[in-house]
């Protein structure tokens, strides 16, 4: 990707900024050693969080009903109750780079591409805040207060791959602006956004930064020096044809247009966002939410002691656009700490050399050079960590609290062809090792699932009248539950249910067989929607051609 020579209101700055580029291609820098802990911090996640998200599982076989289906999914296969609704596998991209892993290595396999993700995301932060002329030092320092700020985020599911690309895009169009990045550097944005719109619907986030610099640089055209003026309206006229450009290259995925509407049907829908917490505003009293909340609180200090200069107008446009979003969703902390720390990073240069002048002292970072990042070095990490994956069985788990896998396993193996009723929580995993044999009752994908099927679920969950009725339409033949939730108290006292499985976290109730019969007679069993005719799945039939 090719970058200009930054002008002097990019490059000026303290003797002794950045990194030196000592051209030794095998020697470990700091980069490096930066990839090599965050390798070895991130992995720790996988004993528990990093591979504990609902919705990992139907991620991973994503793949497997598309070659089922042969071509690309318009209906839902993985569900029960609610089977035929519509579906859309645009992040099959993102789930592929998954789906590998865990071919690759199980668990340890998806851990391993996960961390790589984020591993080589701070690593290319790094190498941003160096570009920017940020010495080194505070370069990393500012790395790792990213890495811990966007440690919500660090889940196995697509959504990962929004981090670095949210960052790449926000980053450039600001260079761009300050007049580091080259015109022609800018549209290699737009390939970045066909790629994107194939692996998450994050990329939405990508052209809501394209349009609002479009209008920053409207906004700087009016006023200023004349050359300024004249600088800001070449920049937005180019951004009026990049922004078109990179909005086109999103409908190169297996849906075209219709995957907007797809998208914004969950966005738009504040029910189905208030079920899910990463939707919600942060909870500052919760455990580790010091690790975003340093960041938003040294924001508005570093801007206070900041010269005016110093401060990018997009950089900042973009800061606090992306920070009105993370206090309003959870799910937004991680873009805005990508988004911002590079402006937070340069104006860390201000703060100290303010001090260092209240001080009566230098420079605080001294120049000297360091070898820079090794492609060999990150190429024997990364197979270091695929080695270590496909050989090691048991490290990485699931927390049993959030997924009890042990009663899951019990119902994969005793209940393969029943209805099973489950935690919302559970229906991704027991698609993941259960399906086509068990279809979920329930899970995540609250636009597949629809209101009045979840509402269903949760009186049924929090056993109130009619909980019976509900299990009878549903064709019920199987609970699977937490051990401390409502229902499992009822079905404990109910007459027809036998207990199969207790542990610490989960219990497994079975209806007794001339019960199970009663409950799968057709009277008494919900009409499902049906399933889509064979052929439409394959109207999307890239798949089945390859093949």
């Amino acid at each position: 990707m090719a970058v200009s020579a930054p002008d002097a209101s990019v490059t000026a700055s303290p003797p002794g900024r950045g990194e030196g580029t000592t051209s030794l291609w095998w020697r470990f820098g700091i980069a490096d050693l930066l990839l090599l802990v965050l390798v070895l911090g991130t992995m720790q996640r996988s004993q528990g969080s990093m591979l504990d998200d609902p919705g990992l599982g139907w991620h991973l076989r994503h793949l497997d009903a598309m070659w089922a289906e042969g071509g690309w999914l318009t209906r839902d296969p993985f569900s029960g109750p609610q089977g035929g609704q519509p579906w859309r596998t645009n992040q099959w991209l993102g789930d592929l780079l998954l789906t590998l892993g865990w071919w690759w290595g199980g668990l340890e396999g998806i851990a391993a591409v996960t961390t790589l993700v984020l591993a080589f995301t701070f690593r290319f932060l790094y190498r941003i805040l160096l570009a920017d002329r940020v010495p080194w030092p505070l370069a990393l320092a500012w790395t790792l207060l990213a890495a811990l700020g966007t440690s919500l985020s660090w889940v196995a599911r697509p959504n990962v791959f929004n981090l670095p690309l949210v960052m790449l895009t926000a980053w450039m169009l600001d260079r761009y602006h300050r007049g580091g990045c080259s015109r022609r550097a800018t549209w290699w944005l737009v390939p970045v956004f066909a790629l994107w719109a194939n692996t998450h619907g994050g990329f939405v986030a990508g052209l809501l930064i394209v349009a609002t610099s479009w209008g920053v640089e409207w906004g700087s055209s009016l006023r200023g020096q004349r050359a300024a003026r004249e600088a800001a309206r070449q920049r937005f006229r180019h951004l009026a044809c990049l922004f078109p450009a990179c909005l086109a290259a999103t409908l190169v995925n297996p849906y075209g247009w219709s995957l907007y509407p797809w998208i914004f049907q969950l966005l738009g829908n504040t029910y189905y966002m208030n079920l899910h917490t990463e939707w919600l505003s942060p909870d500052f009293h919760a455990e580790g939410a010091f690790r975003f909340e340093l960041l938003m609180l040294a924001f508005p200090l570093l801007l206070a002691v900041a010269r005016r200069r110093s401060i990018s107008v997009m950089a900042l446009v973009q800061s606090m656009i992306w920070l009105h979003f993370a206090w309003n969703g959870q799910r937004y902390i991680g873009l805005w700490v990508m988004i911002s720390v590079p402006l937070m990073a340069r104006l860390s240069v201000d703060a100290l050399s303010l001090l260092a002048r209240w001080a009566g002292r230098g420079w605080p970072f001294p120049s000297f050079a360091q070898p820079a990042a090794s492609p060999l070095a990150a190429a024997l990490i990364v197979l270091a960590l695929l080695a270590w994956a496909r050989g090691t069985d048991g490290y990485s788990y699931h927390n049993p609290r959030q997924i009890p896998t042990a009663a899951l396993r019990y119902v994969v193996r005793h209940h393969a062809g029943q209805v099973v009723f489950h935690d919302y929580a559970w229906g991704g995993w027991l698609v993941w090792h259960g399906w086509p044999s068990i279809h979920s009752w329930i899970d995540d994908r609250n636009e597949v699932q629809g209101r009045p099927h979840i509402e269903r679920y949760f009186r049924t969950m929090q056993a109130r009248p009619g909980w019976q009725q509900s299990l009878n339409r549903s064709g019920t033949q199987v609970a699977c539950l937490p051990i401390d939730s409502p229902l499992a108290e009822r079905l404990g006292e109910a007459e027809g249910w036998q207990l199969r499985y207790r542990d610490d976290d989960a219990v497994v109730y079975e209806r007794a067989a001339e019960d199970s019969v009663q409950a799968a007679r057709p009277e008494n069993t919900a009409s499902p929607t049906k399933p889509a005719p064979a052929g439409e799945n394959r109207k999307l039939s890239l798949l089945r051609e390859a093949h």
